[in-house]
């Protein structure tokens, strides 16, 4: 920088799971020097099959695969190893197929691993490694989407960032979680801030992002299905300093615990709540129509304490203005009318204990081993 270079990322918003798996098997089959995957979920179907087919079939010299053990422990967003008891033959058979899809790109000479083994008894499970990111050469793709047919089906976006710099800086990530040495980091190229959690460290990492919400001056818009304290706190607070504070979240949340709890902490601050009848995925903080963070933390309470999450921070006005009118604007079109569903007293003030009391368990995973094993292992 000291030349005086100028360092141009191209960014891209690609709405959905079809849009973004378009761009991105385009972006595996022209590599000819890495293509780096990493999910939560990536499982044997439809979706994870694809994915699978497109590395064992471009001629990047390194490819490889990050995927946490949360694929082993959940498919179908069904529990097969706790809680739940056997799964059904549906769900077991993916398992299998899942199990055969890693084998064979092993078998073709990309070497998969597992982050954070949650242990025999699943203590570590709060630690998760939530990223999803995909590196293709100079292009990297961040956000919210899991590589597997229920998580296609959500509503839900990808970033892509186009421009040596960024991608390395991911990759440069890639290689540390796959080495076992997952790092905090943060760099900042053009109009985006890219910030790297490590599970660890998290409340240090996450300064900008709280200062940013702290800072507003008029309105912020906060998109998640998940979303809980502390970070509904700082937004309680924006609202009591005079800042509109918007929820876009679902009704139809595959987590109504959550839900339930979010809500009743909504109605109490004074957001103004709008609930989309379909599951929605997506996750991001809008600041004063200046500041778009986005990324894989669902800005909940076990991501904020114990997962390993990268996140963007994005001040080009030409992606906060796409972002409005491809997310925001429909999002609002759709929405359920105005407390058309609400939730009782009783059920808020359950759901809120039972966070509450889950809290102290992933705040404790802060210390559990993050490493990453081999897929066999």
């Amino acid at each position: 920088m000291g030349l005086g270079l100028q360092i141009v990322i191209k960014f891209e918003l690609l709405v959905g799971a079809s849009a973004f798996w378009a761009r991105a098997a385009d972006d595996i089959a022209a590599a000819g020097r890495r293509v780096l995957v990493q999910a939560m979920s990536f499982e044997g179907d439809a979706a994870g099959l694809a994915v699978a087919h497109a590395l064992t079939n471009c001629q990047a010299r390194d490819r490889r695969v990050l995927v946490d053990d949360y694929t082993r422990l959940n498919i179908n967003d069904q529990s097969v190893r706790f809680w739940s008891g056997r799964p059904n033959p549906a769900v077991k058979t993916e398992v299998a197929e899942t199990g055969r899809m890693f084998l064979g790109l092993v078998l073709a000479g990309v070497p998969v691993r597992v982050t954070n083994p949650a242990g025999s008894w699943g203590t570590g499970y709060p630690a998760r490694n939530h990223k999803k990111l995909l590196v293709a050469d100079d292009v990297a793709y961040i956000g919210g989407i899991n590589f597997c047919d229920h998580n296609y089906a959500w509503h839900d976006f990808m970033l892509r960032l186009a421009g040596r710099p960024a991608a390395d800086f991911l990759a440069d990530d890639f290689d540390a979680t796959f080495s076992s040495q997952p790092r905090s980091a943060a760099t900042v190229l053009d109009a985006v801030t890219l910030i790297s959690l490590d599970g660890r460290a998290n409340s240090q990492a996450l300064e900008p992002v709280y200062r940013a919400v702290e800072n507003a001056r008029r309105a912020v818009t906060v998109l998640s299905p998940y979303l809980t304290f502390p970070f509904t706190d700082h937004l309680t607070r924006a609202v009591n300093r005079g800042v509109g504070v918007r929820l876009i979240t679902p009704w139809d949340n595959n987590k109504p615990v959550v839900r339930n709890a979010l809500l009743r902490v909504a109605a109490r601050a004074g957001f103004e709540t709008v609930l989309l009848p379909r599951m929605s995925h997506l996750k991001a903080v809008l600041v004063d129509e200046e500041i778009l963070i986005v990324g894989s933390s669902n800005f909940d309470f076990v991501s904020l304490a114990a997962e390993e999450e990268v996140i963007a921070i994005v001040t080009d006005p030409s992606v906060i203005a796409d972002f409005q009118r491809r997310i925001i604007v429909p999002a609002i079109a759709e929405a359920l009318p105005a407390h058309a569903h609400r939730i009782s007293r009783g059920a808020g003030l359950a759901a809120n204990l039972a966070l509450r009391i889950a809290d102290p368990l992933a705040r404790a995973a802060r210390t559990w081993p993050r490493r990453a094993v081999d897929w066999a292992d």
